[in-house]
């Protein structure tokens, strides 16, 4: 819906969703304007359900609702307003330190037990954000957990409130655009269009918090300090667009010496430095292609190649497969 929306009748559609939302705000009377904006809930499919909102706060706003035990991906495109899970504040998008471009941020959370979520919101503050809830039934209907290799996401639903935030890649953004402006479609093919695009995102998040938690050869014999010095390095990789950091670059990221950032990346990873970028820029470049419909010298640009050339034949080594032939997957 697009319009601006009454105390009540927020407070009303609130209560359908869920019987234990309620205002905490004690100035506002129920013909008051609270919100103005779009905003829209989901089910997809039984235990996944996506929300989407784009919302201007038209008065002090303050709520808090009951939230059921599931798993959550939250990204923040826009706003900064206050809001938490029990005691867990939950991470906004921020503002660039050069211009006034927000910088969007993903969390991962986990909850295991029932929990309050708060959100405190002040006049004129606009929010814009998706969101997707992703529920034991769901999980366990997709077998999610029958291979060796989600050890790290059991783990993770395991534990109540855990959490996992990181800067989304241009893909993931892309795929959340594509989830809130759908193209015209008869209804039963807008649930798929959403559903694949919700779950390209969820893939990412499961792979991020893979790489992370997932211990590679030889990580659990680097002490704490180097596995955060190595982790900074890798932060800093993939934020990066086009012109690739340096090896001196990423060593004074971590706050260690060319030789020891490489010793890291060898000990984690098997690899040197210049390896694991060239992987990890090839692996963006694939999903931008095939999520985003980036031309290939786009792709290449990602990549941090010059030559498109160069990037062909770096990426079908890679893959076994052309930057054009993924354009069509």
């Amino acid at each position: 819906m697009n319009t601006q929306v009454k105390a009540q009748d927020f407070f009303d559609r609130m209560r359908r969703e869920n019987q234990s939302f309620r205002l905490l705000s004690d100035n506002i009377s129920s013909e008051d304007m609270v919100l103005s904006g779009t905003f829209r809930r989901t089910t997809v499919r039984q235990g996944l359900t996506v929300h989407y909102s784009d919302v201007i706060n038209l008065c002090d706003l303050s709520t808090e609702t009951e939230m059921q035990p599931h798993l959550g991906i939250k990204l923040f495109f826009q706003g900064g307003v206050a809001a938490s899970i029990g005691d867990h504040d939950i991470p906004m998008a921020r503002k660039g330190e050069r211009d006034d471009r927000w910088i969007p941020s993903a969390t991962l959370f986990s909850q295991r037990h029932r929990e309050s979520f708060r959100r405190c919101a002040q006049i004129g503050d606009r929010v814009r954000k998706f969101t997707i809830r992703i529920f034991p039934e769901w999980l366990e209907s997709g077998d999610v957990f029958g291979h060796s290799d989600s050890a790290a996401l059991k783990a993770f639903t395991a534990e109540h409130l855990a959490s996992m935030s990181w800067n989304p890649s241009p893909s993931l953004i892309a795929l959340a655009e594509q989830a809130m402006h759908p193209p015209p479609l008869q209804p039963f093919m807008q649930k798929l269009y959403l559903e694949s695009r919700a779950l390209g995102i969820i893939a990412e998040a499961f792979g991020r918090l893979a790489s992370i938690r997932s211990a590679p050869a030889g990580t659990s014999s680097l002490r704490p300090a180097e596995r955060k010095r190595l982790e900074r390095a890798k932060e800093r990789l993939r934020g990066s667009r086009g012109s690739l950091p340096t090896v001196e670059e990423l060593a004074a990221e971590a706050g260690v010496s060319v030789n020891t950032l490489q010793r890291l990346f060898h000990i984690a990873h098997g690899t040197t430095v210049f390896n694991y970028v060239r992987r990890l820029k090839l692996e963006e470049a694939r999903m931008a292609l095939e999520t985003e419909g980036l031309s290939i010298a786009q792709a290449a640009f990602l990549a941090g190649y010059s030559s498109t050339a160069n990037f062909s034949t770096a990426f079908k080594r890679q893959y076994g497969f052309s930057p054009k032939e993924a354009r069509t997957v």
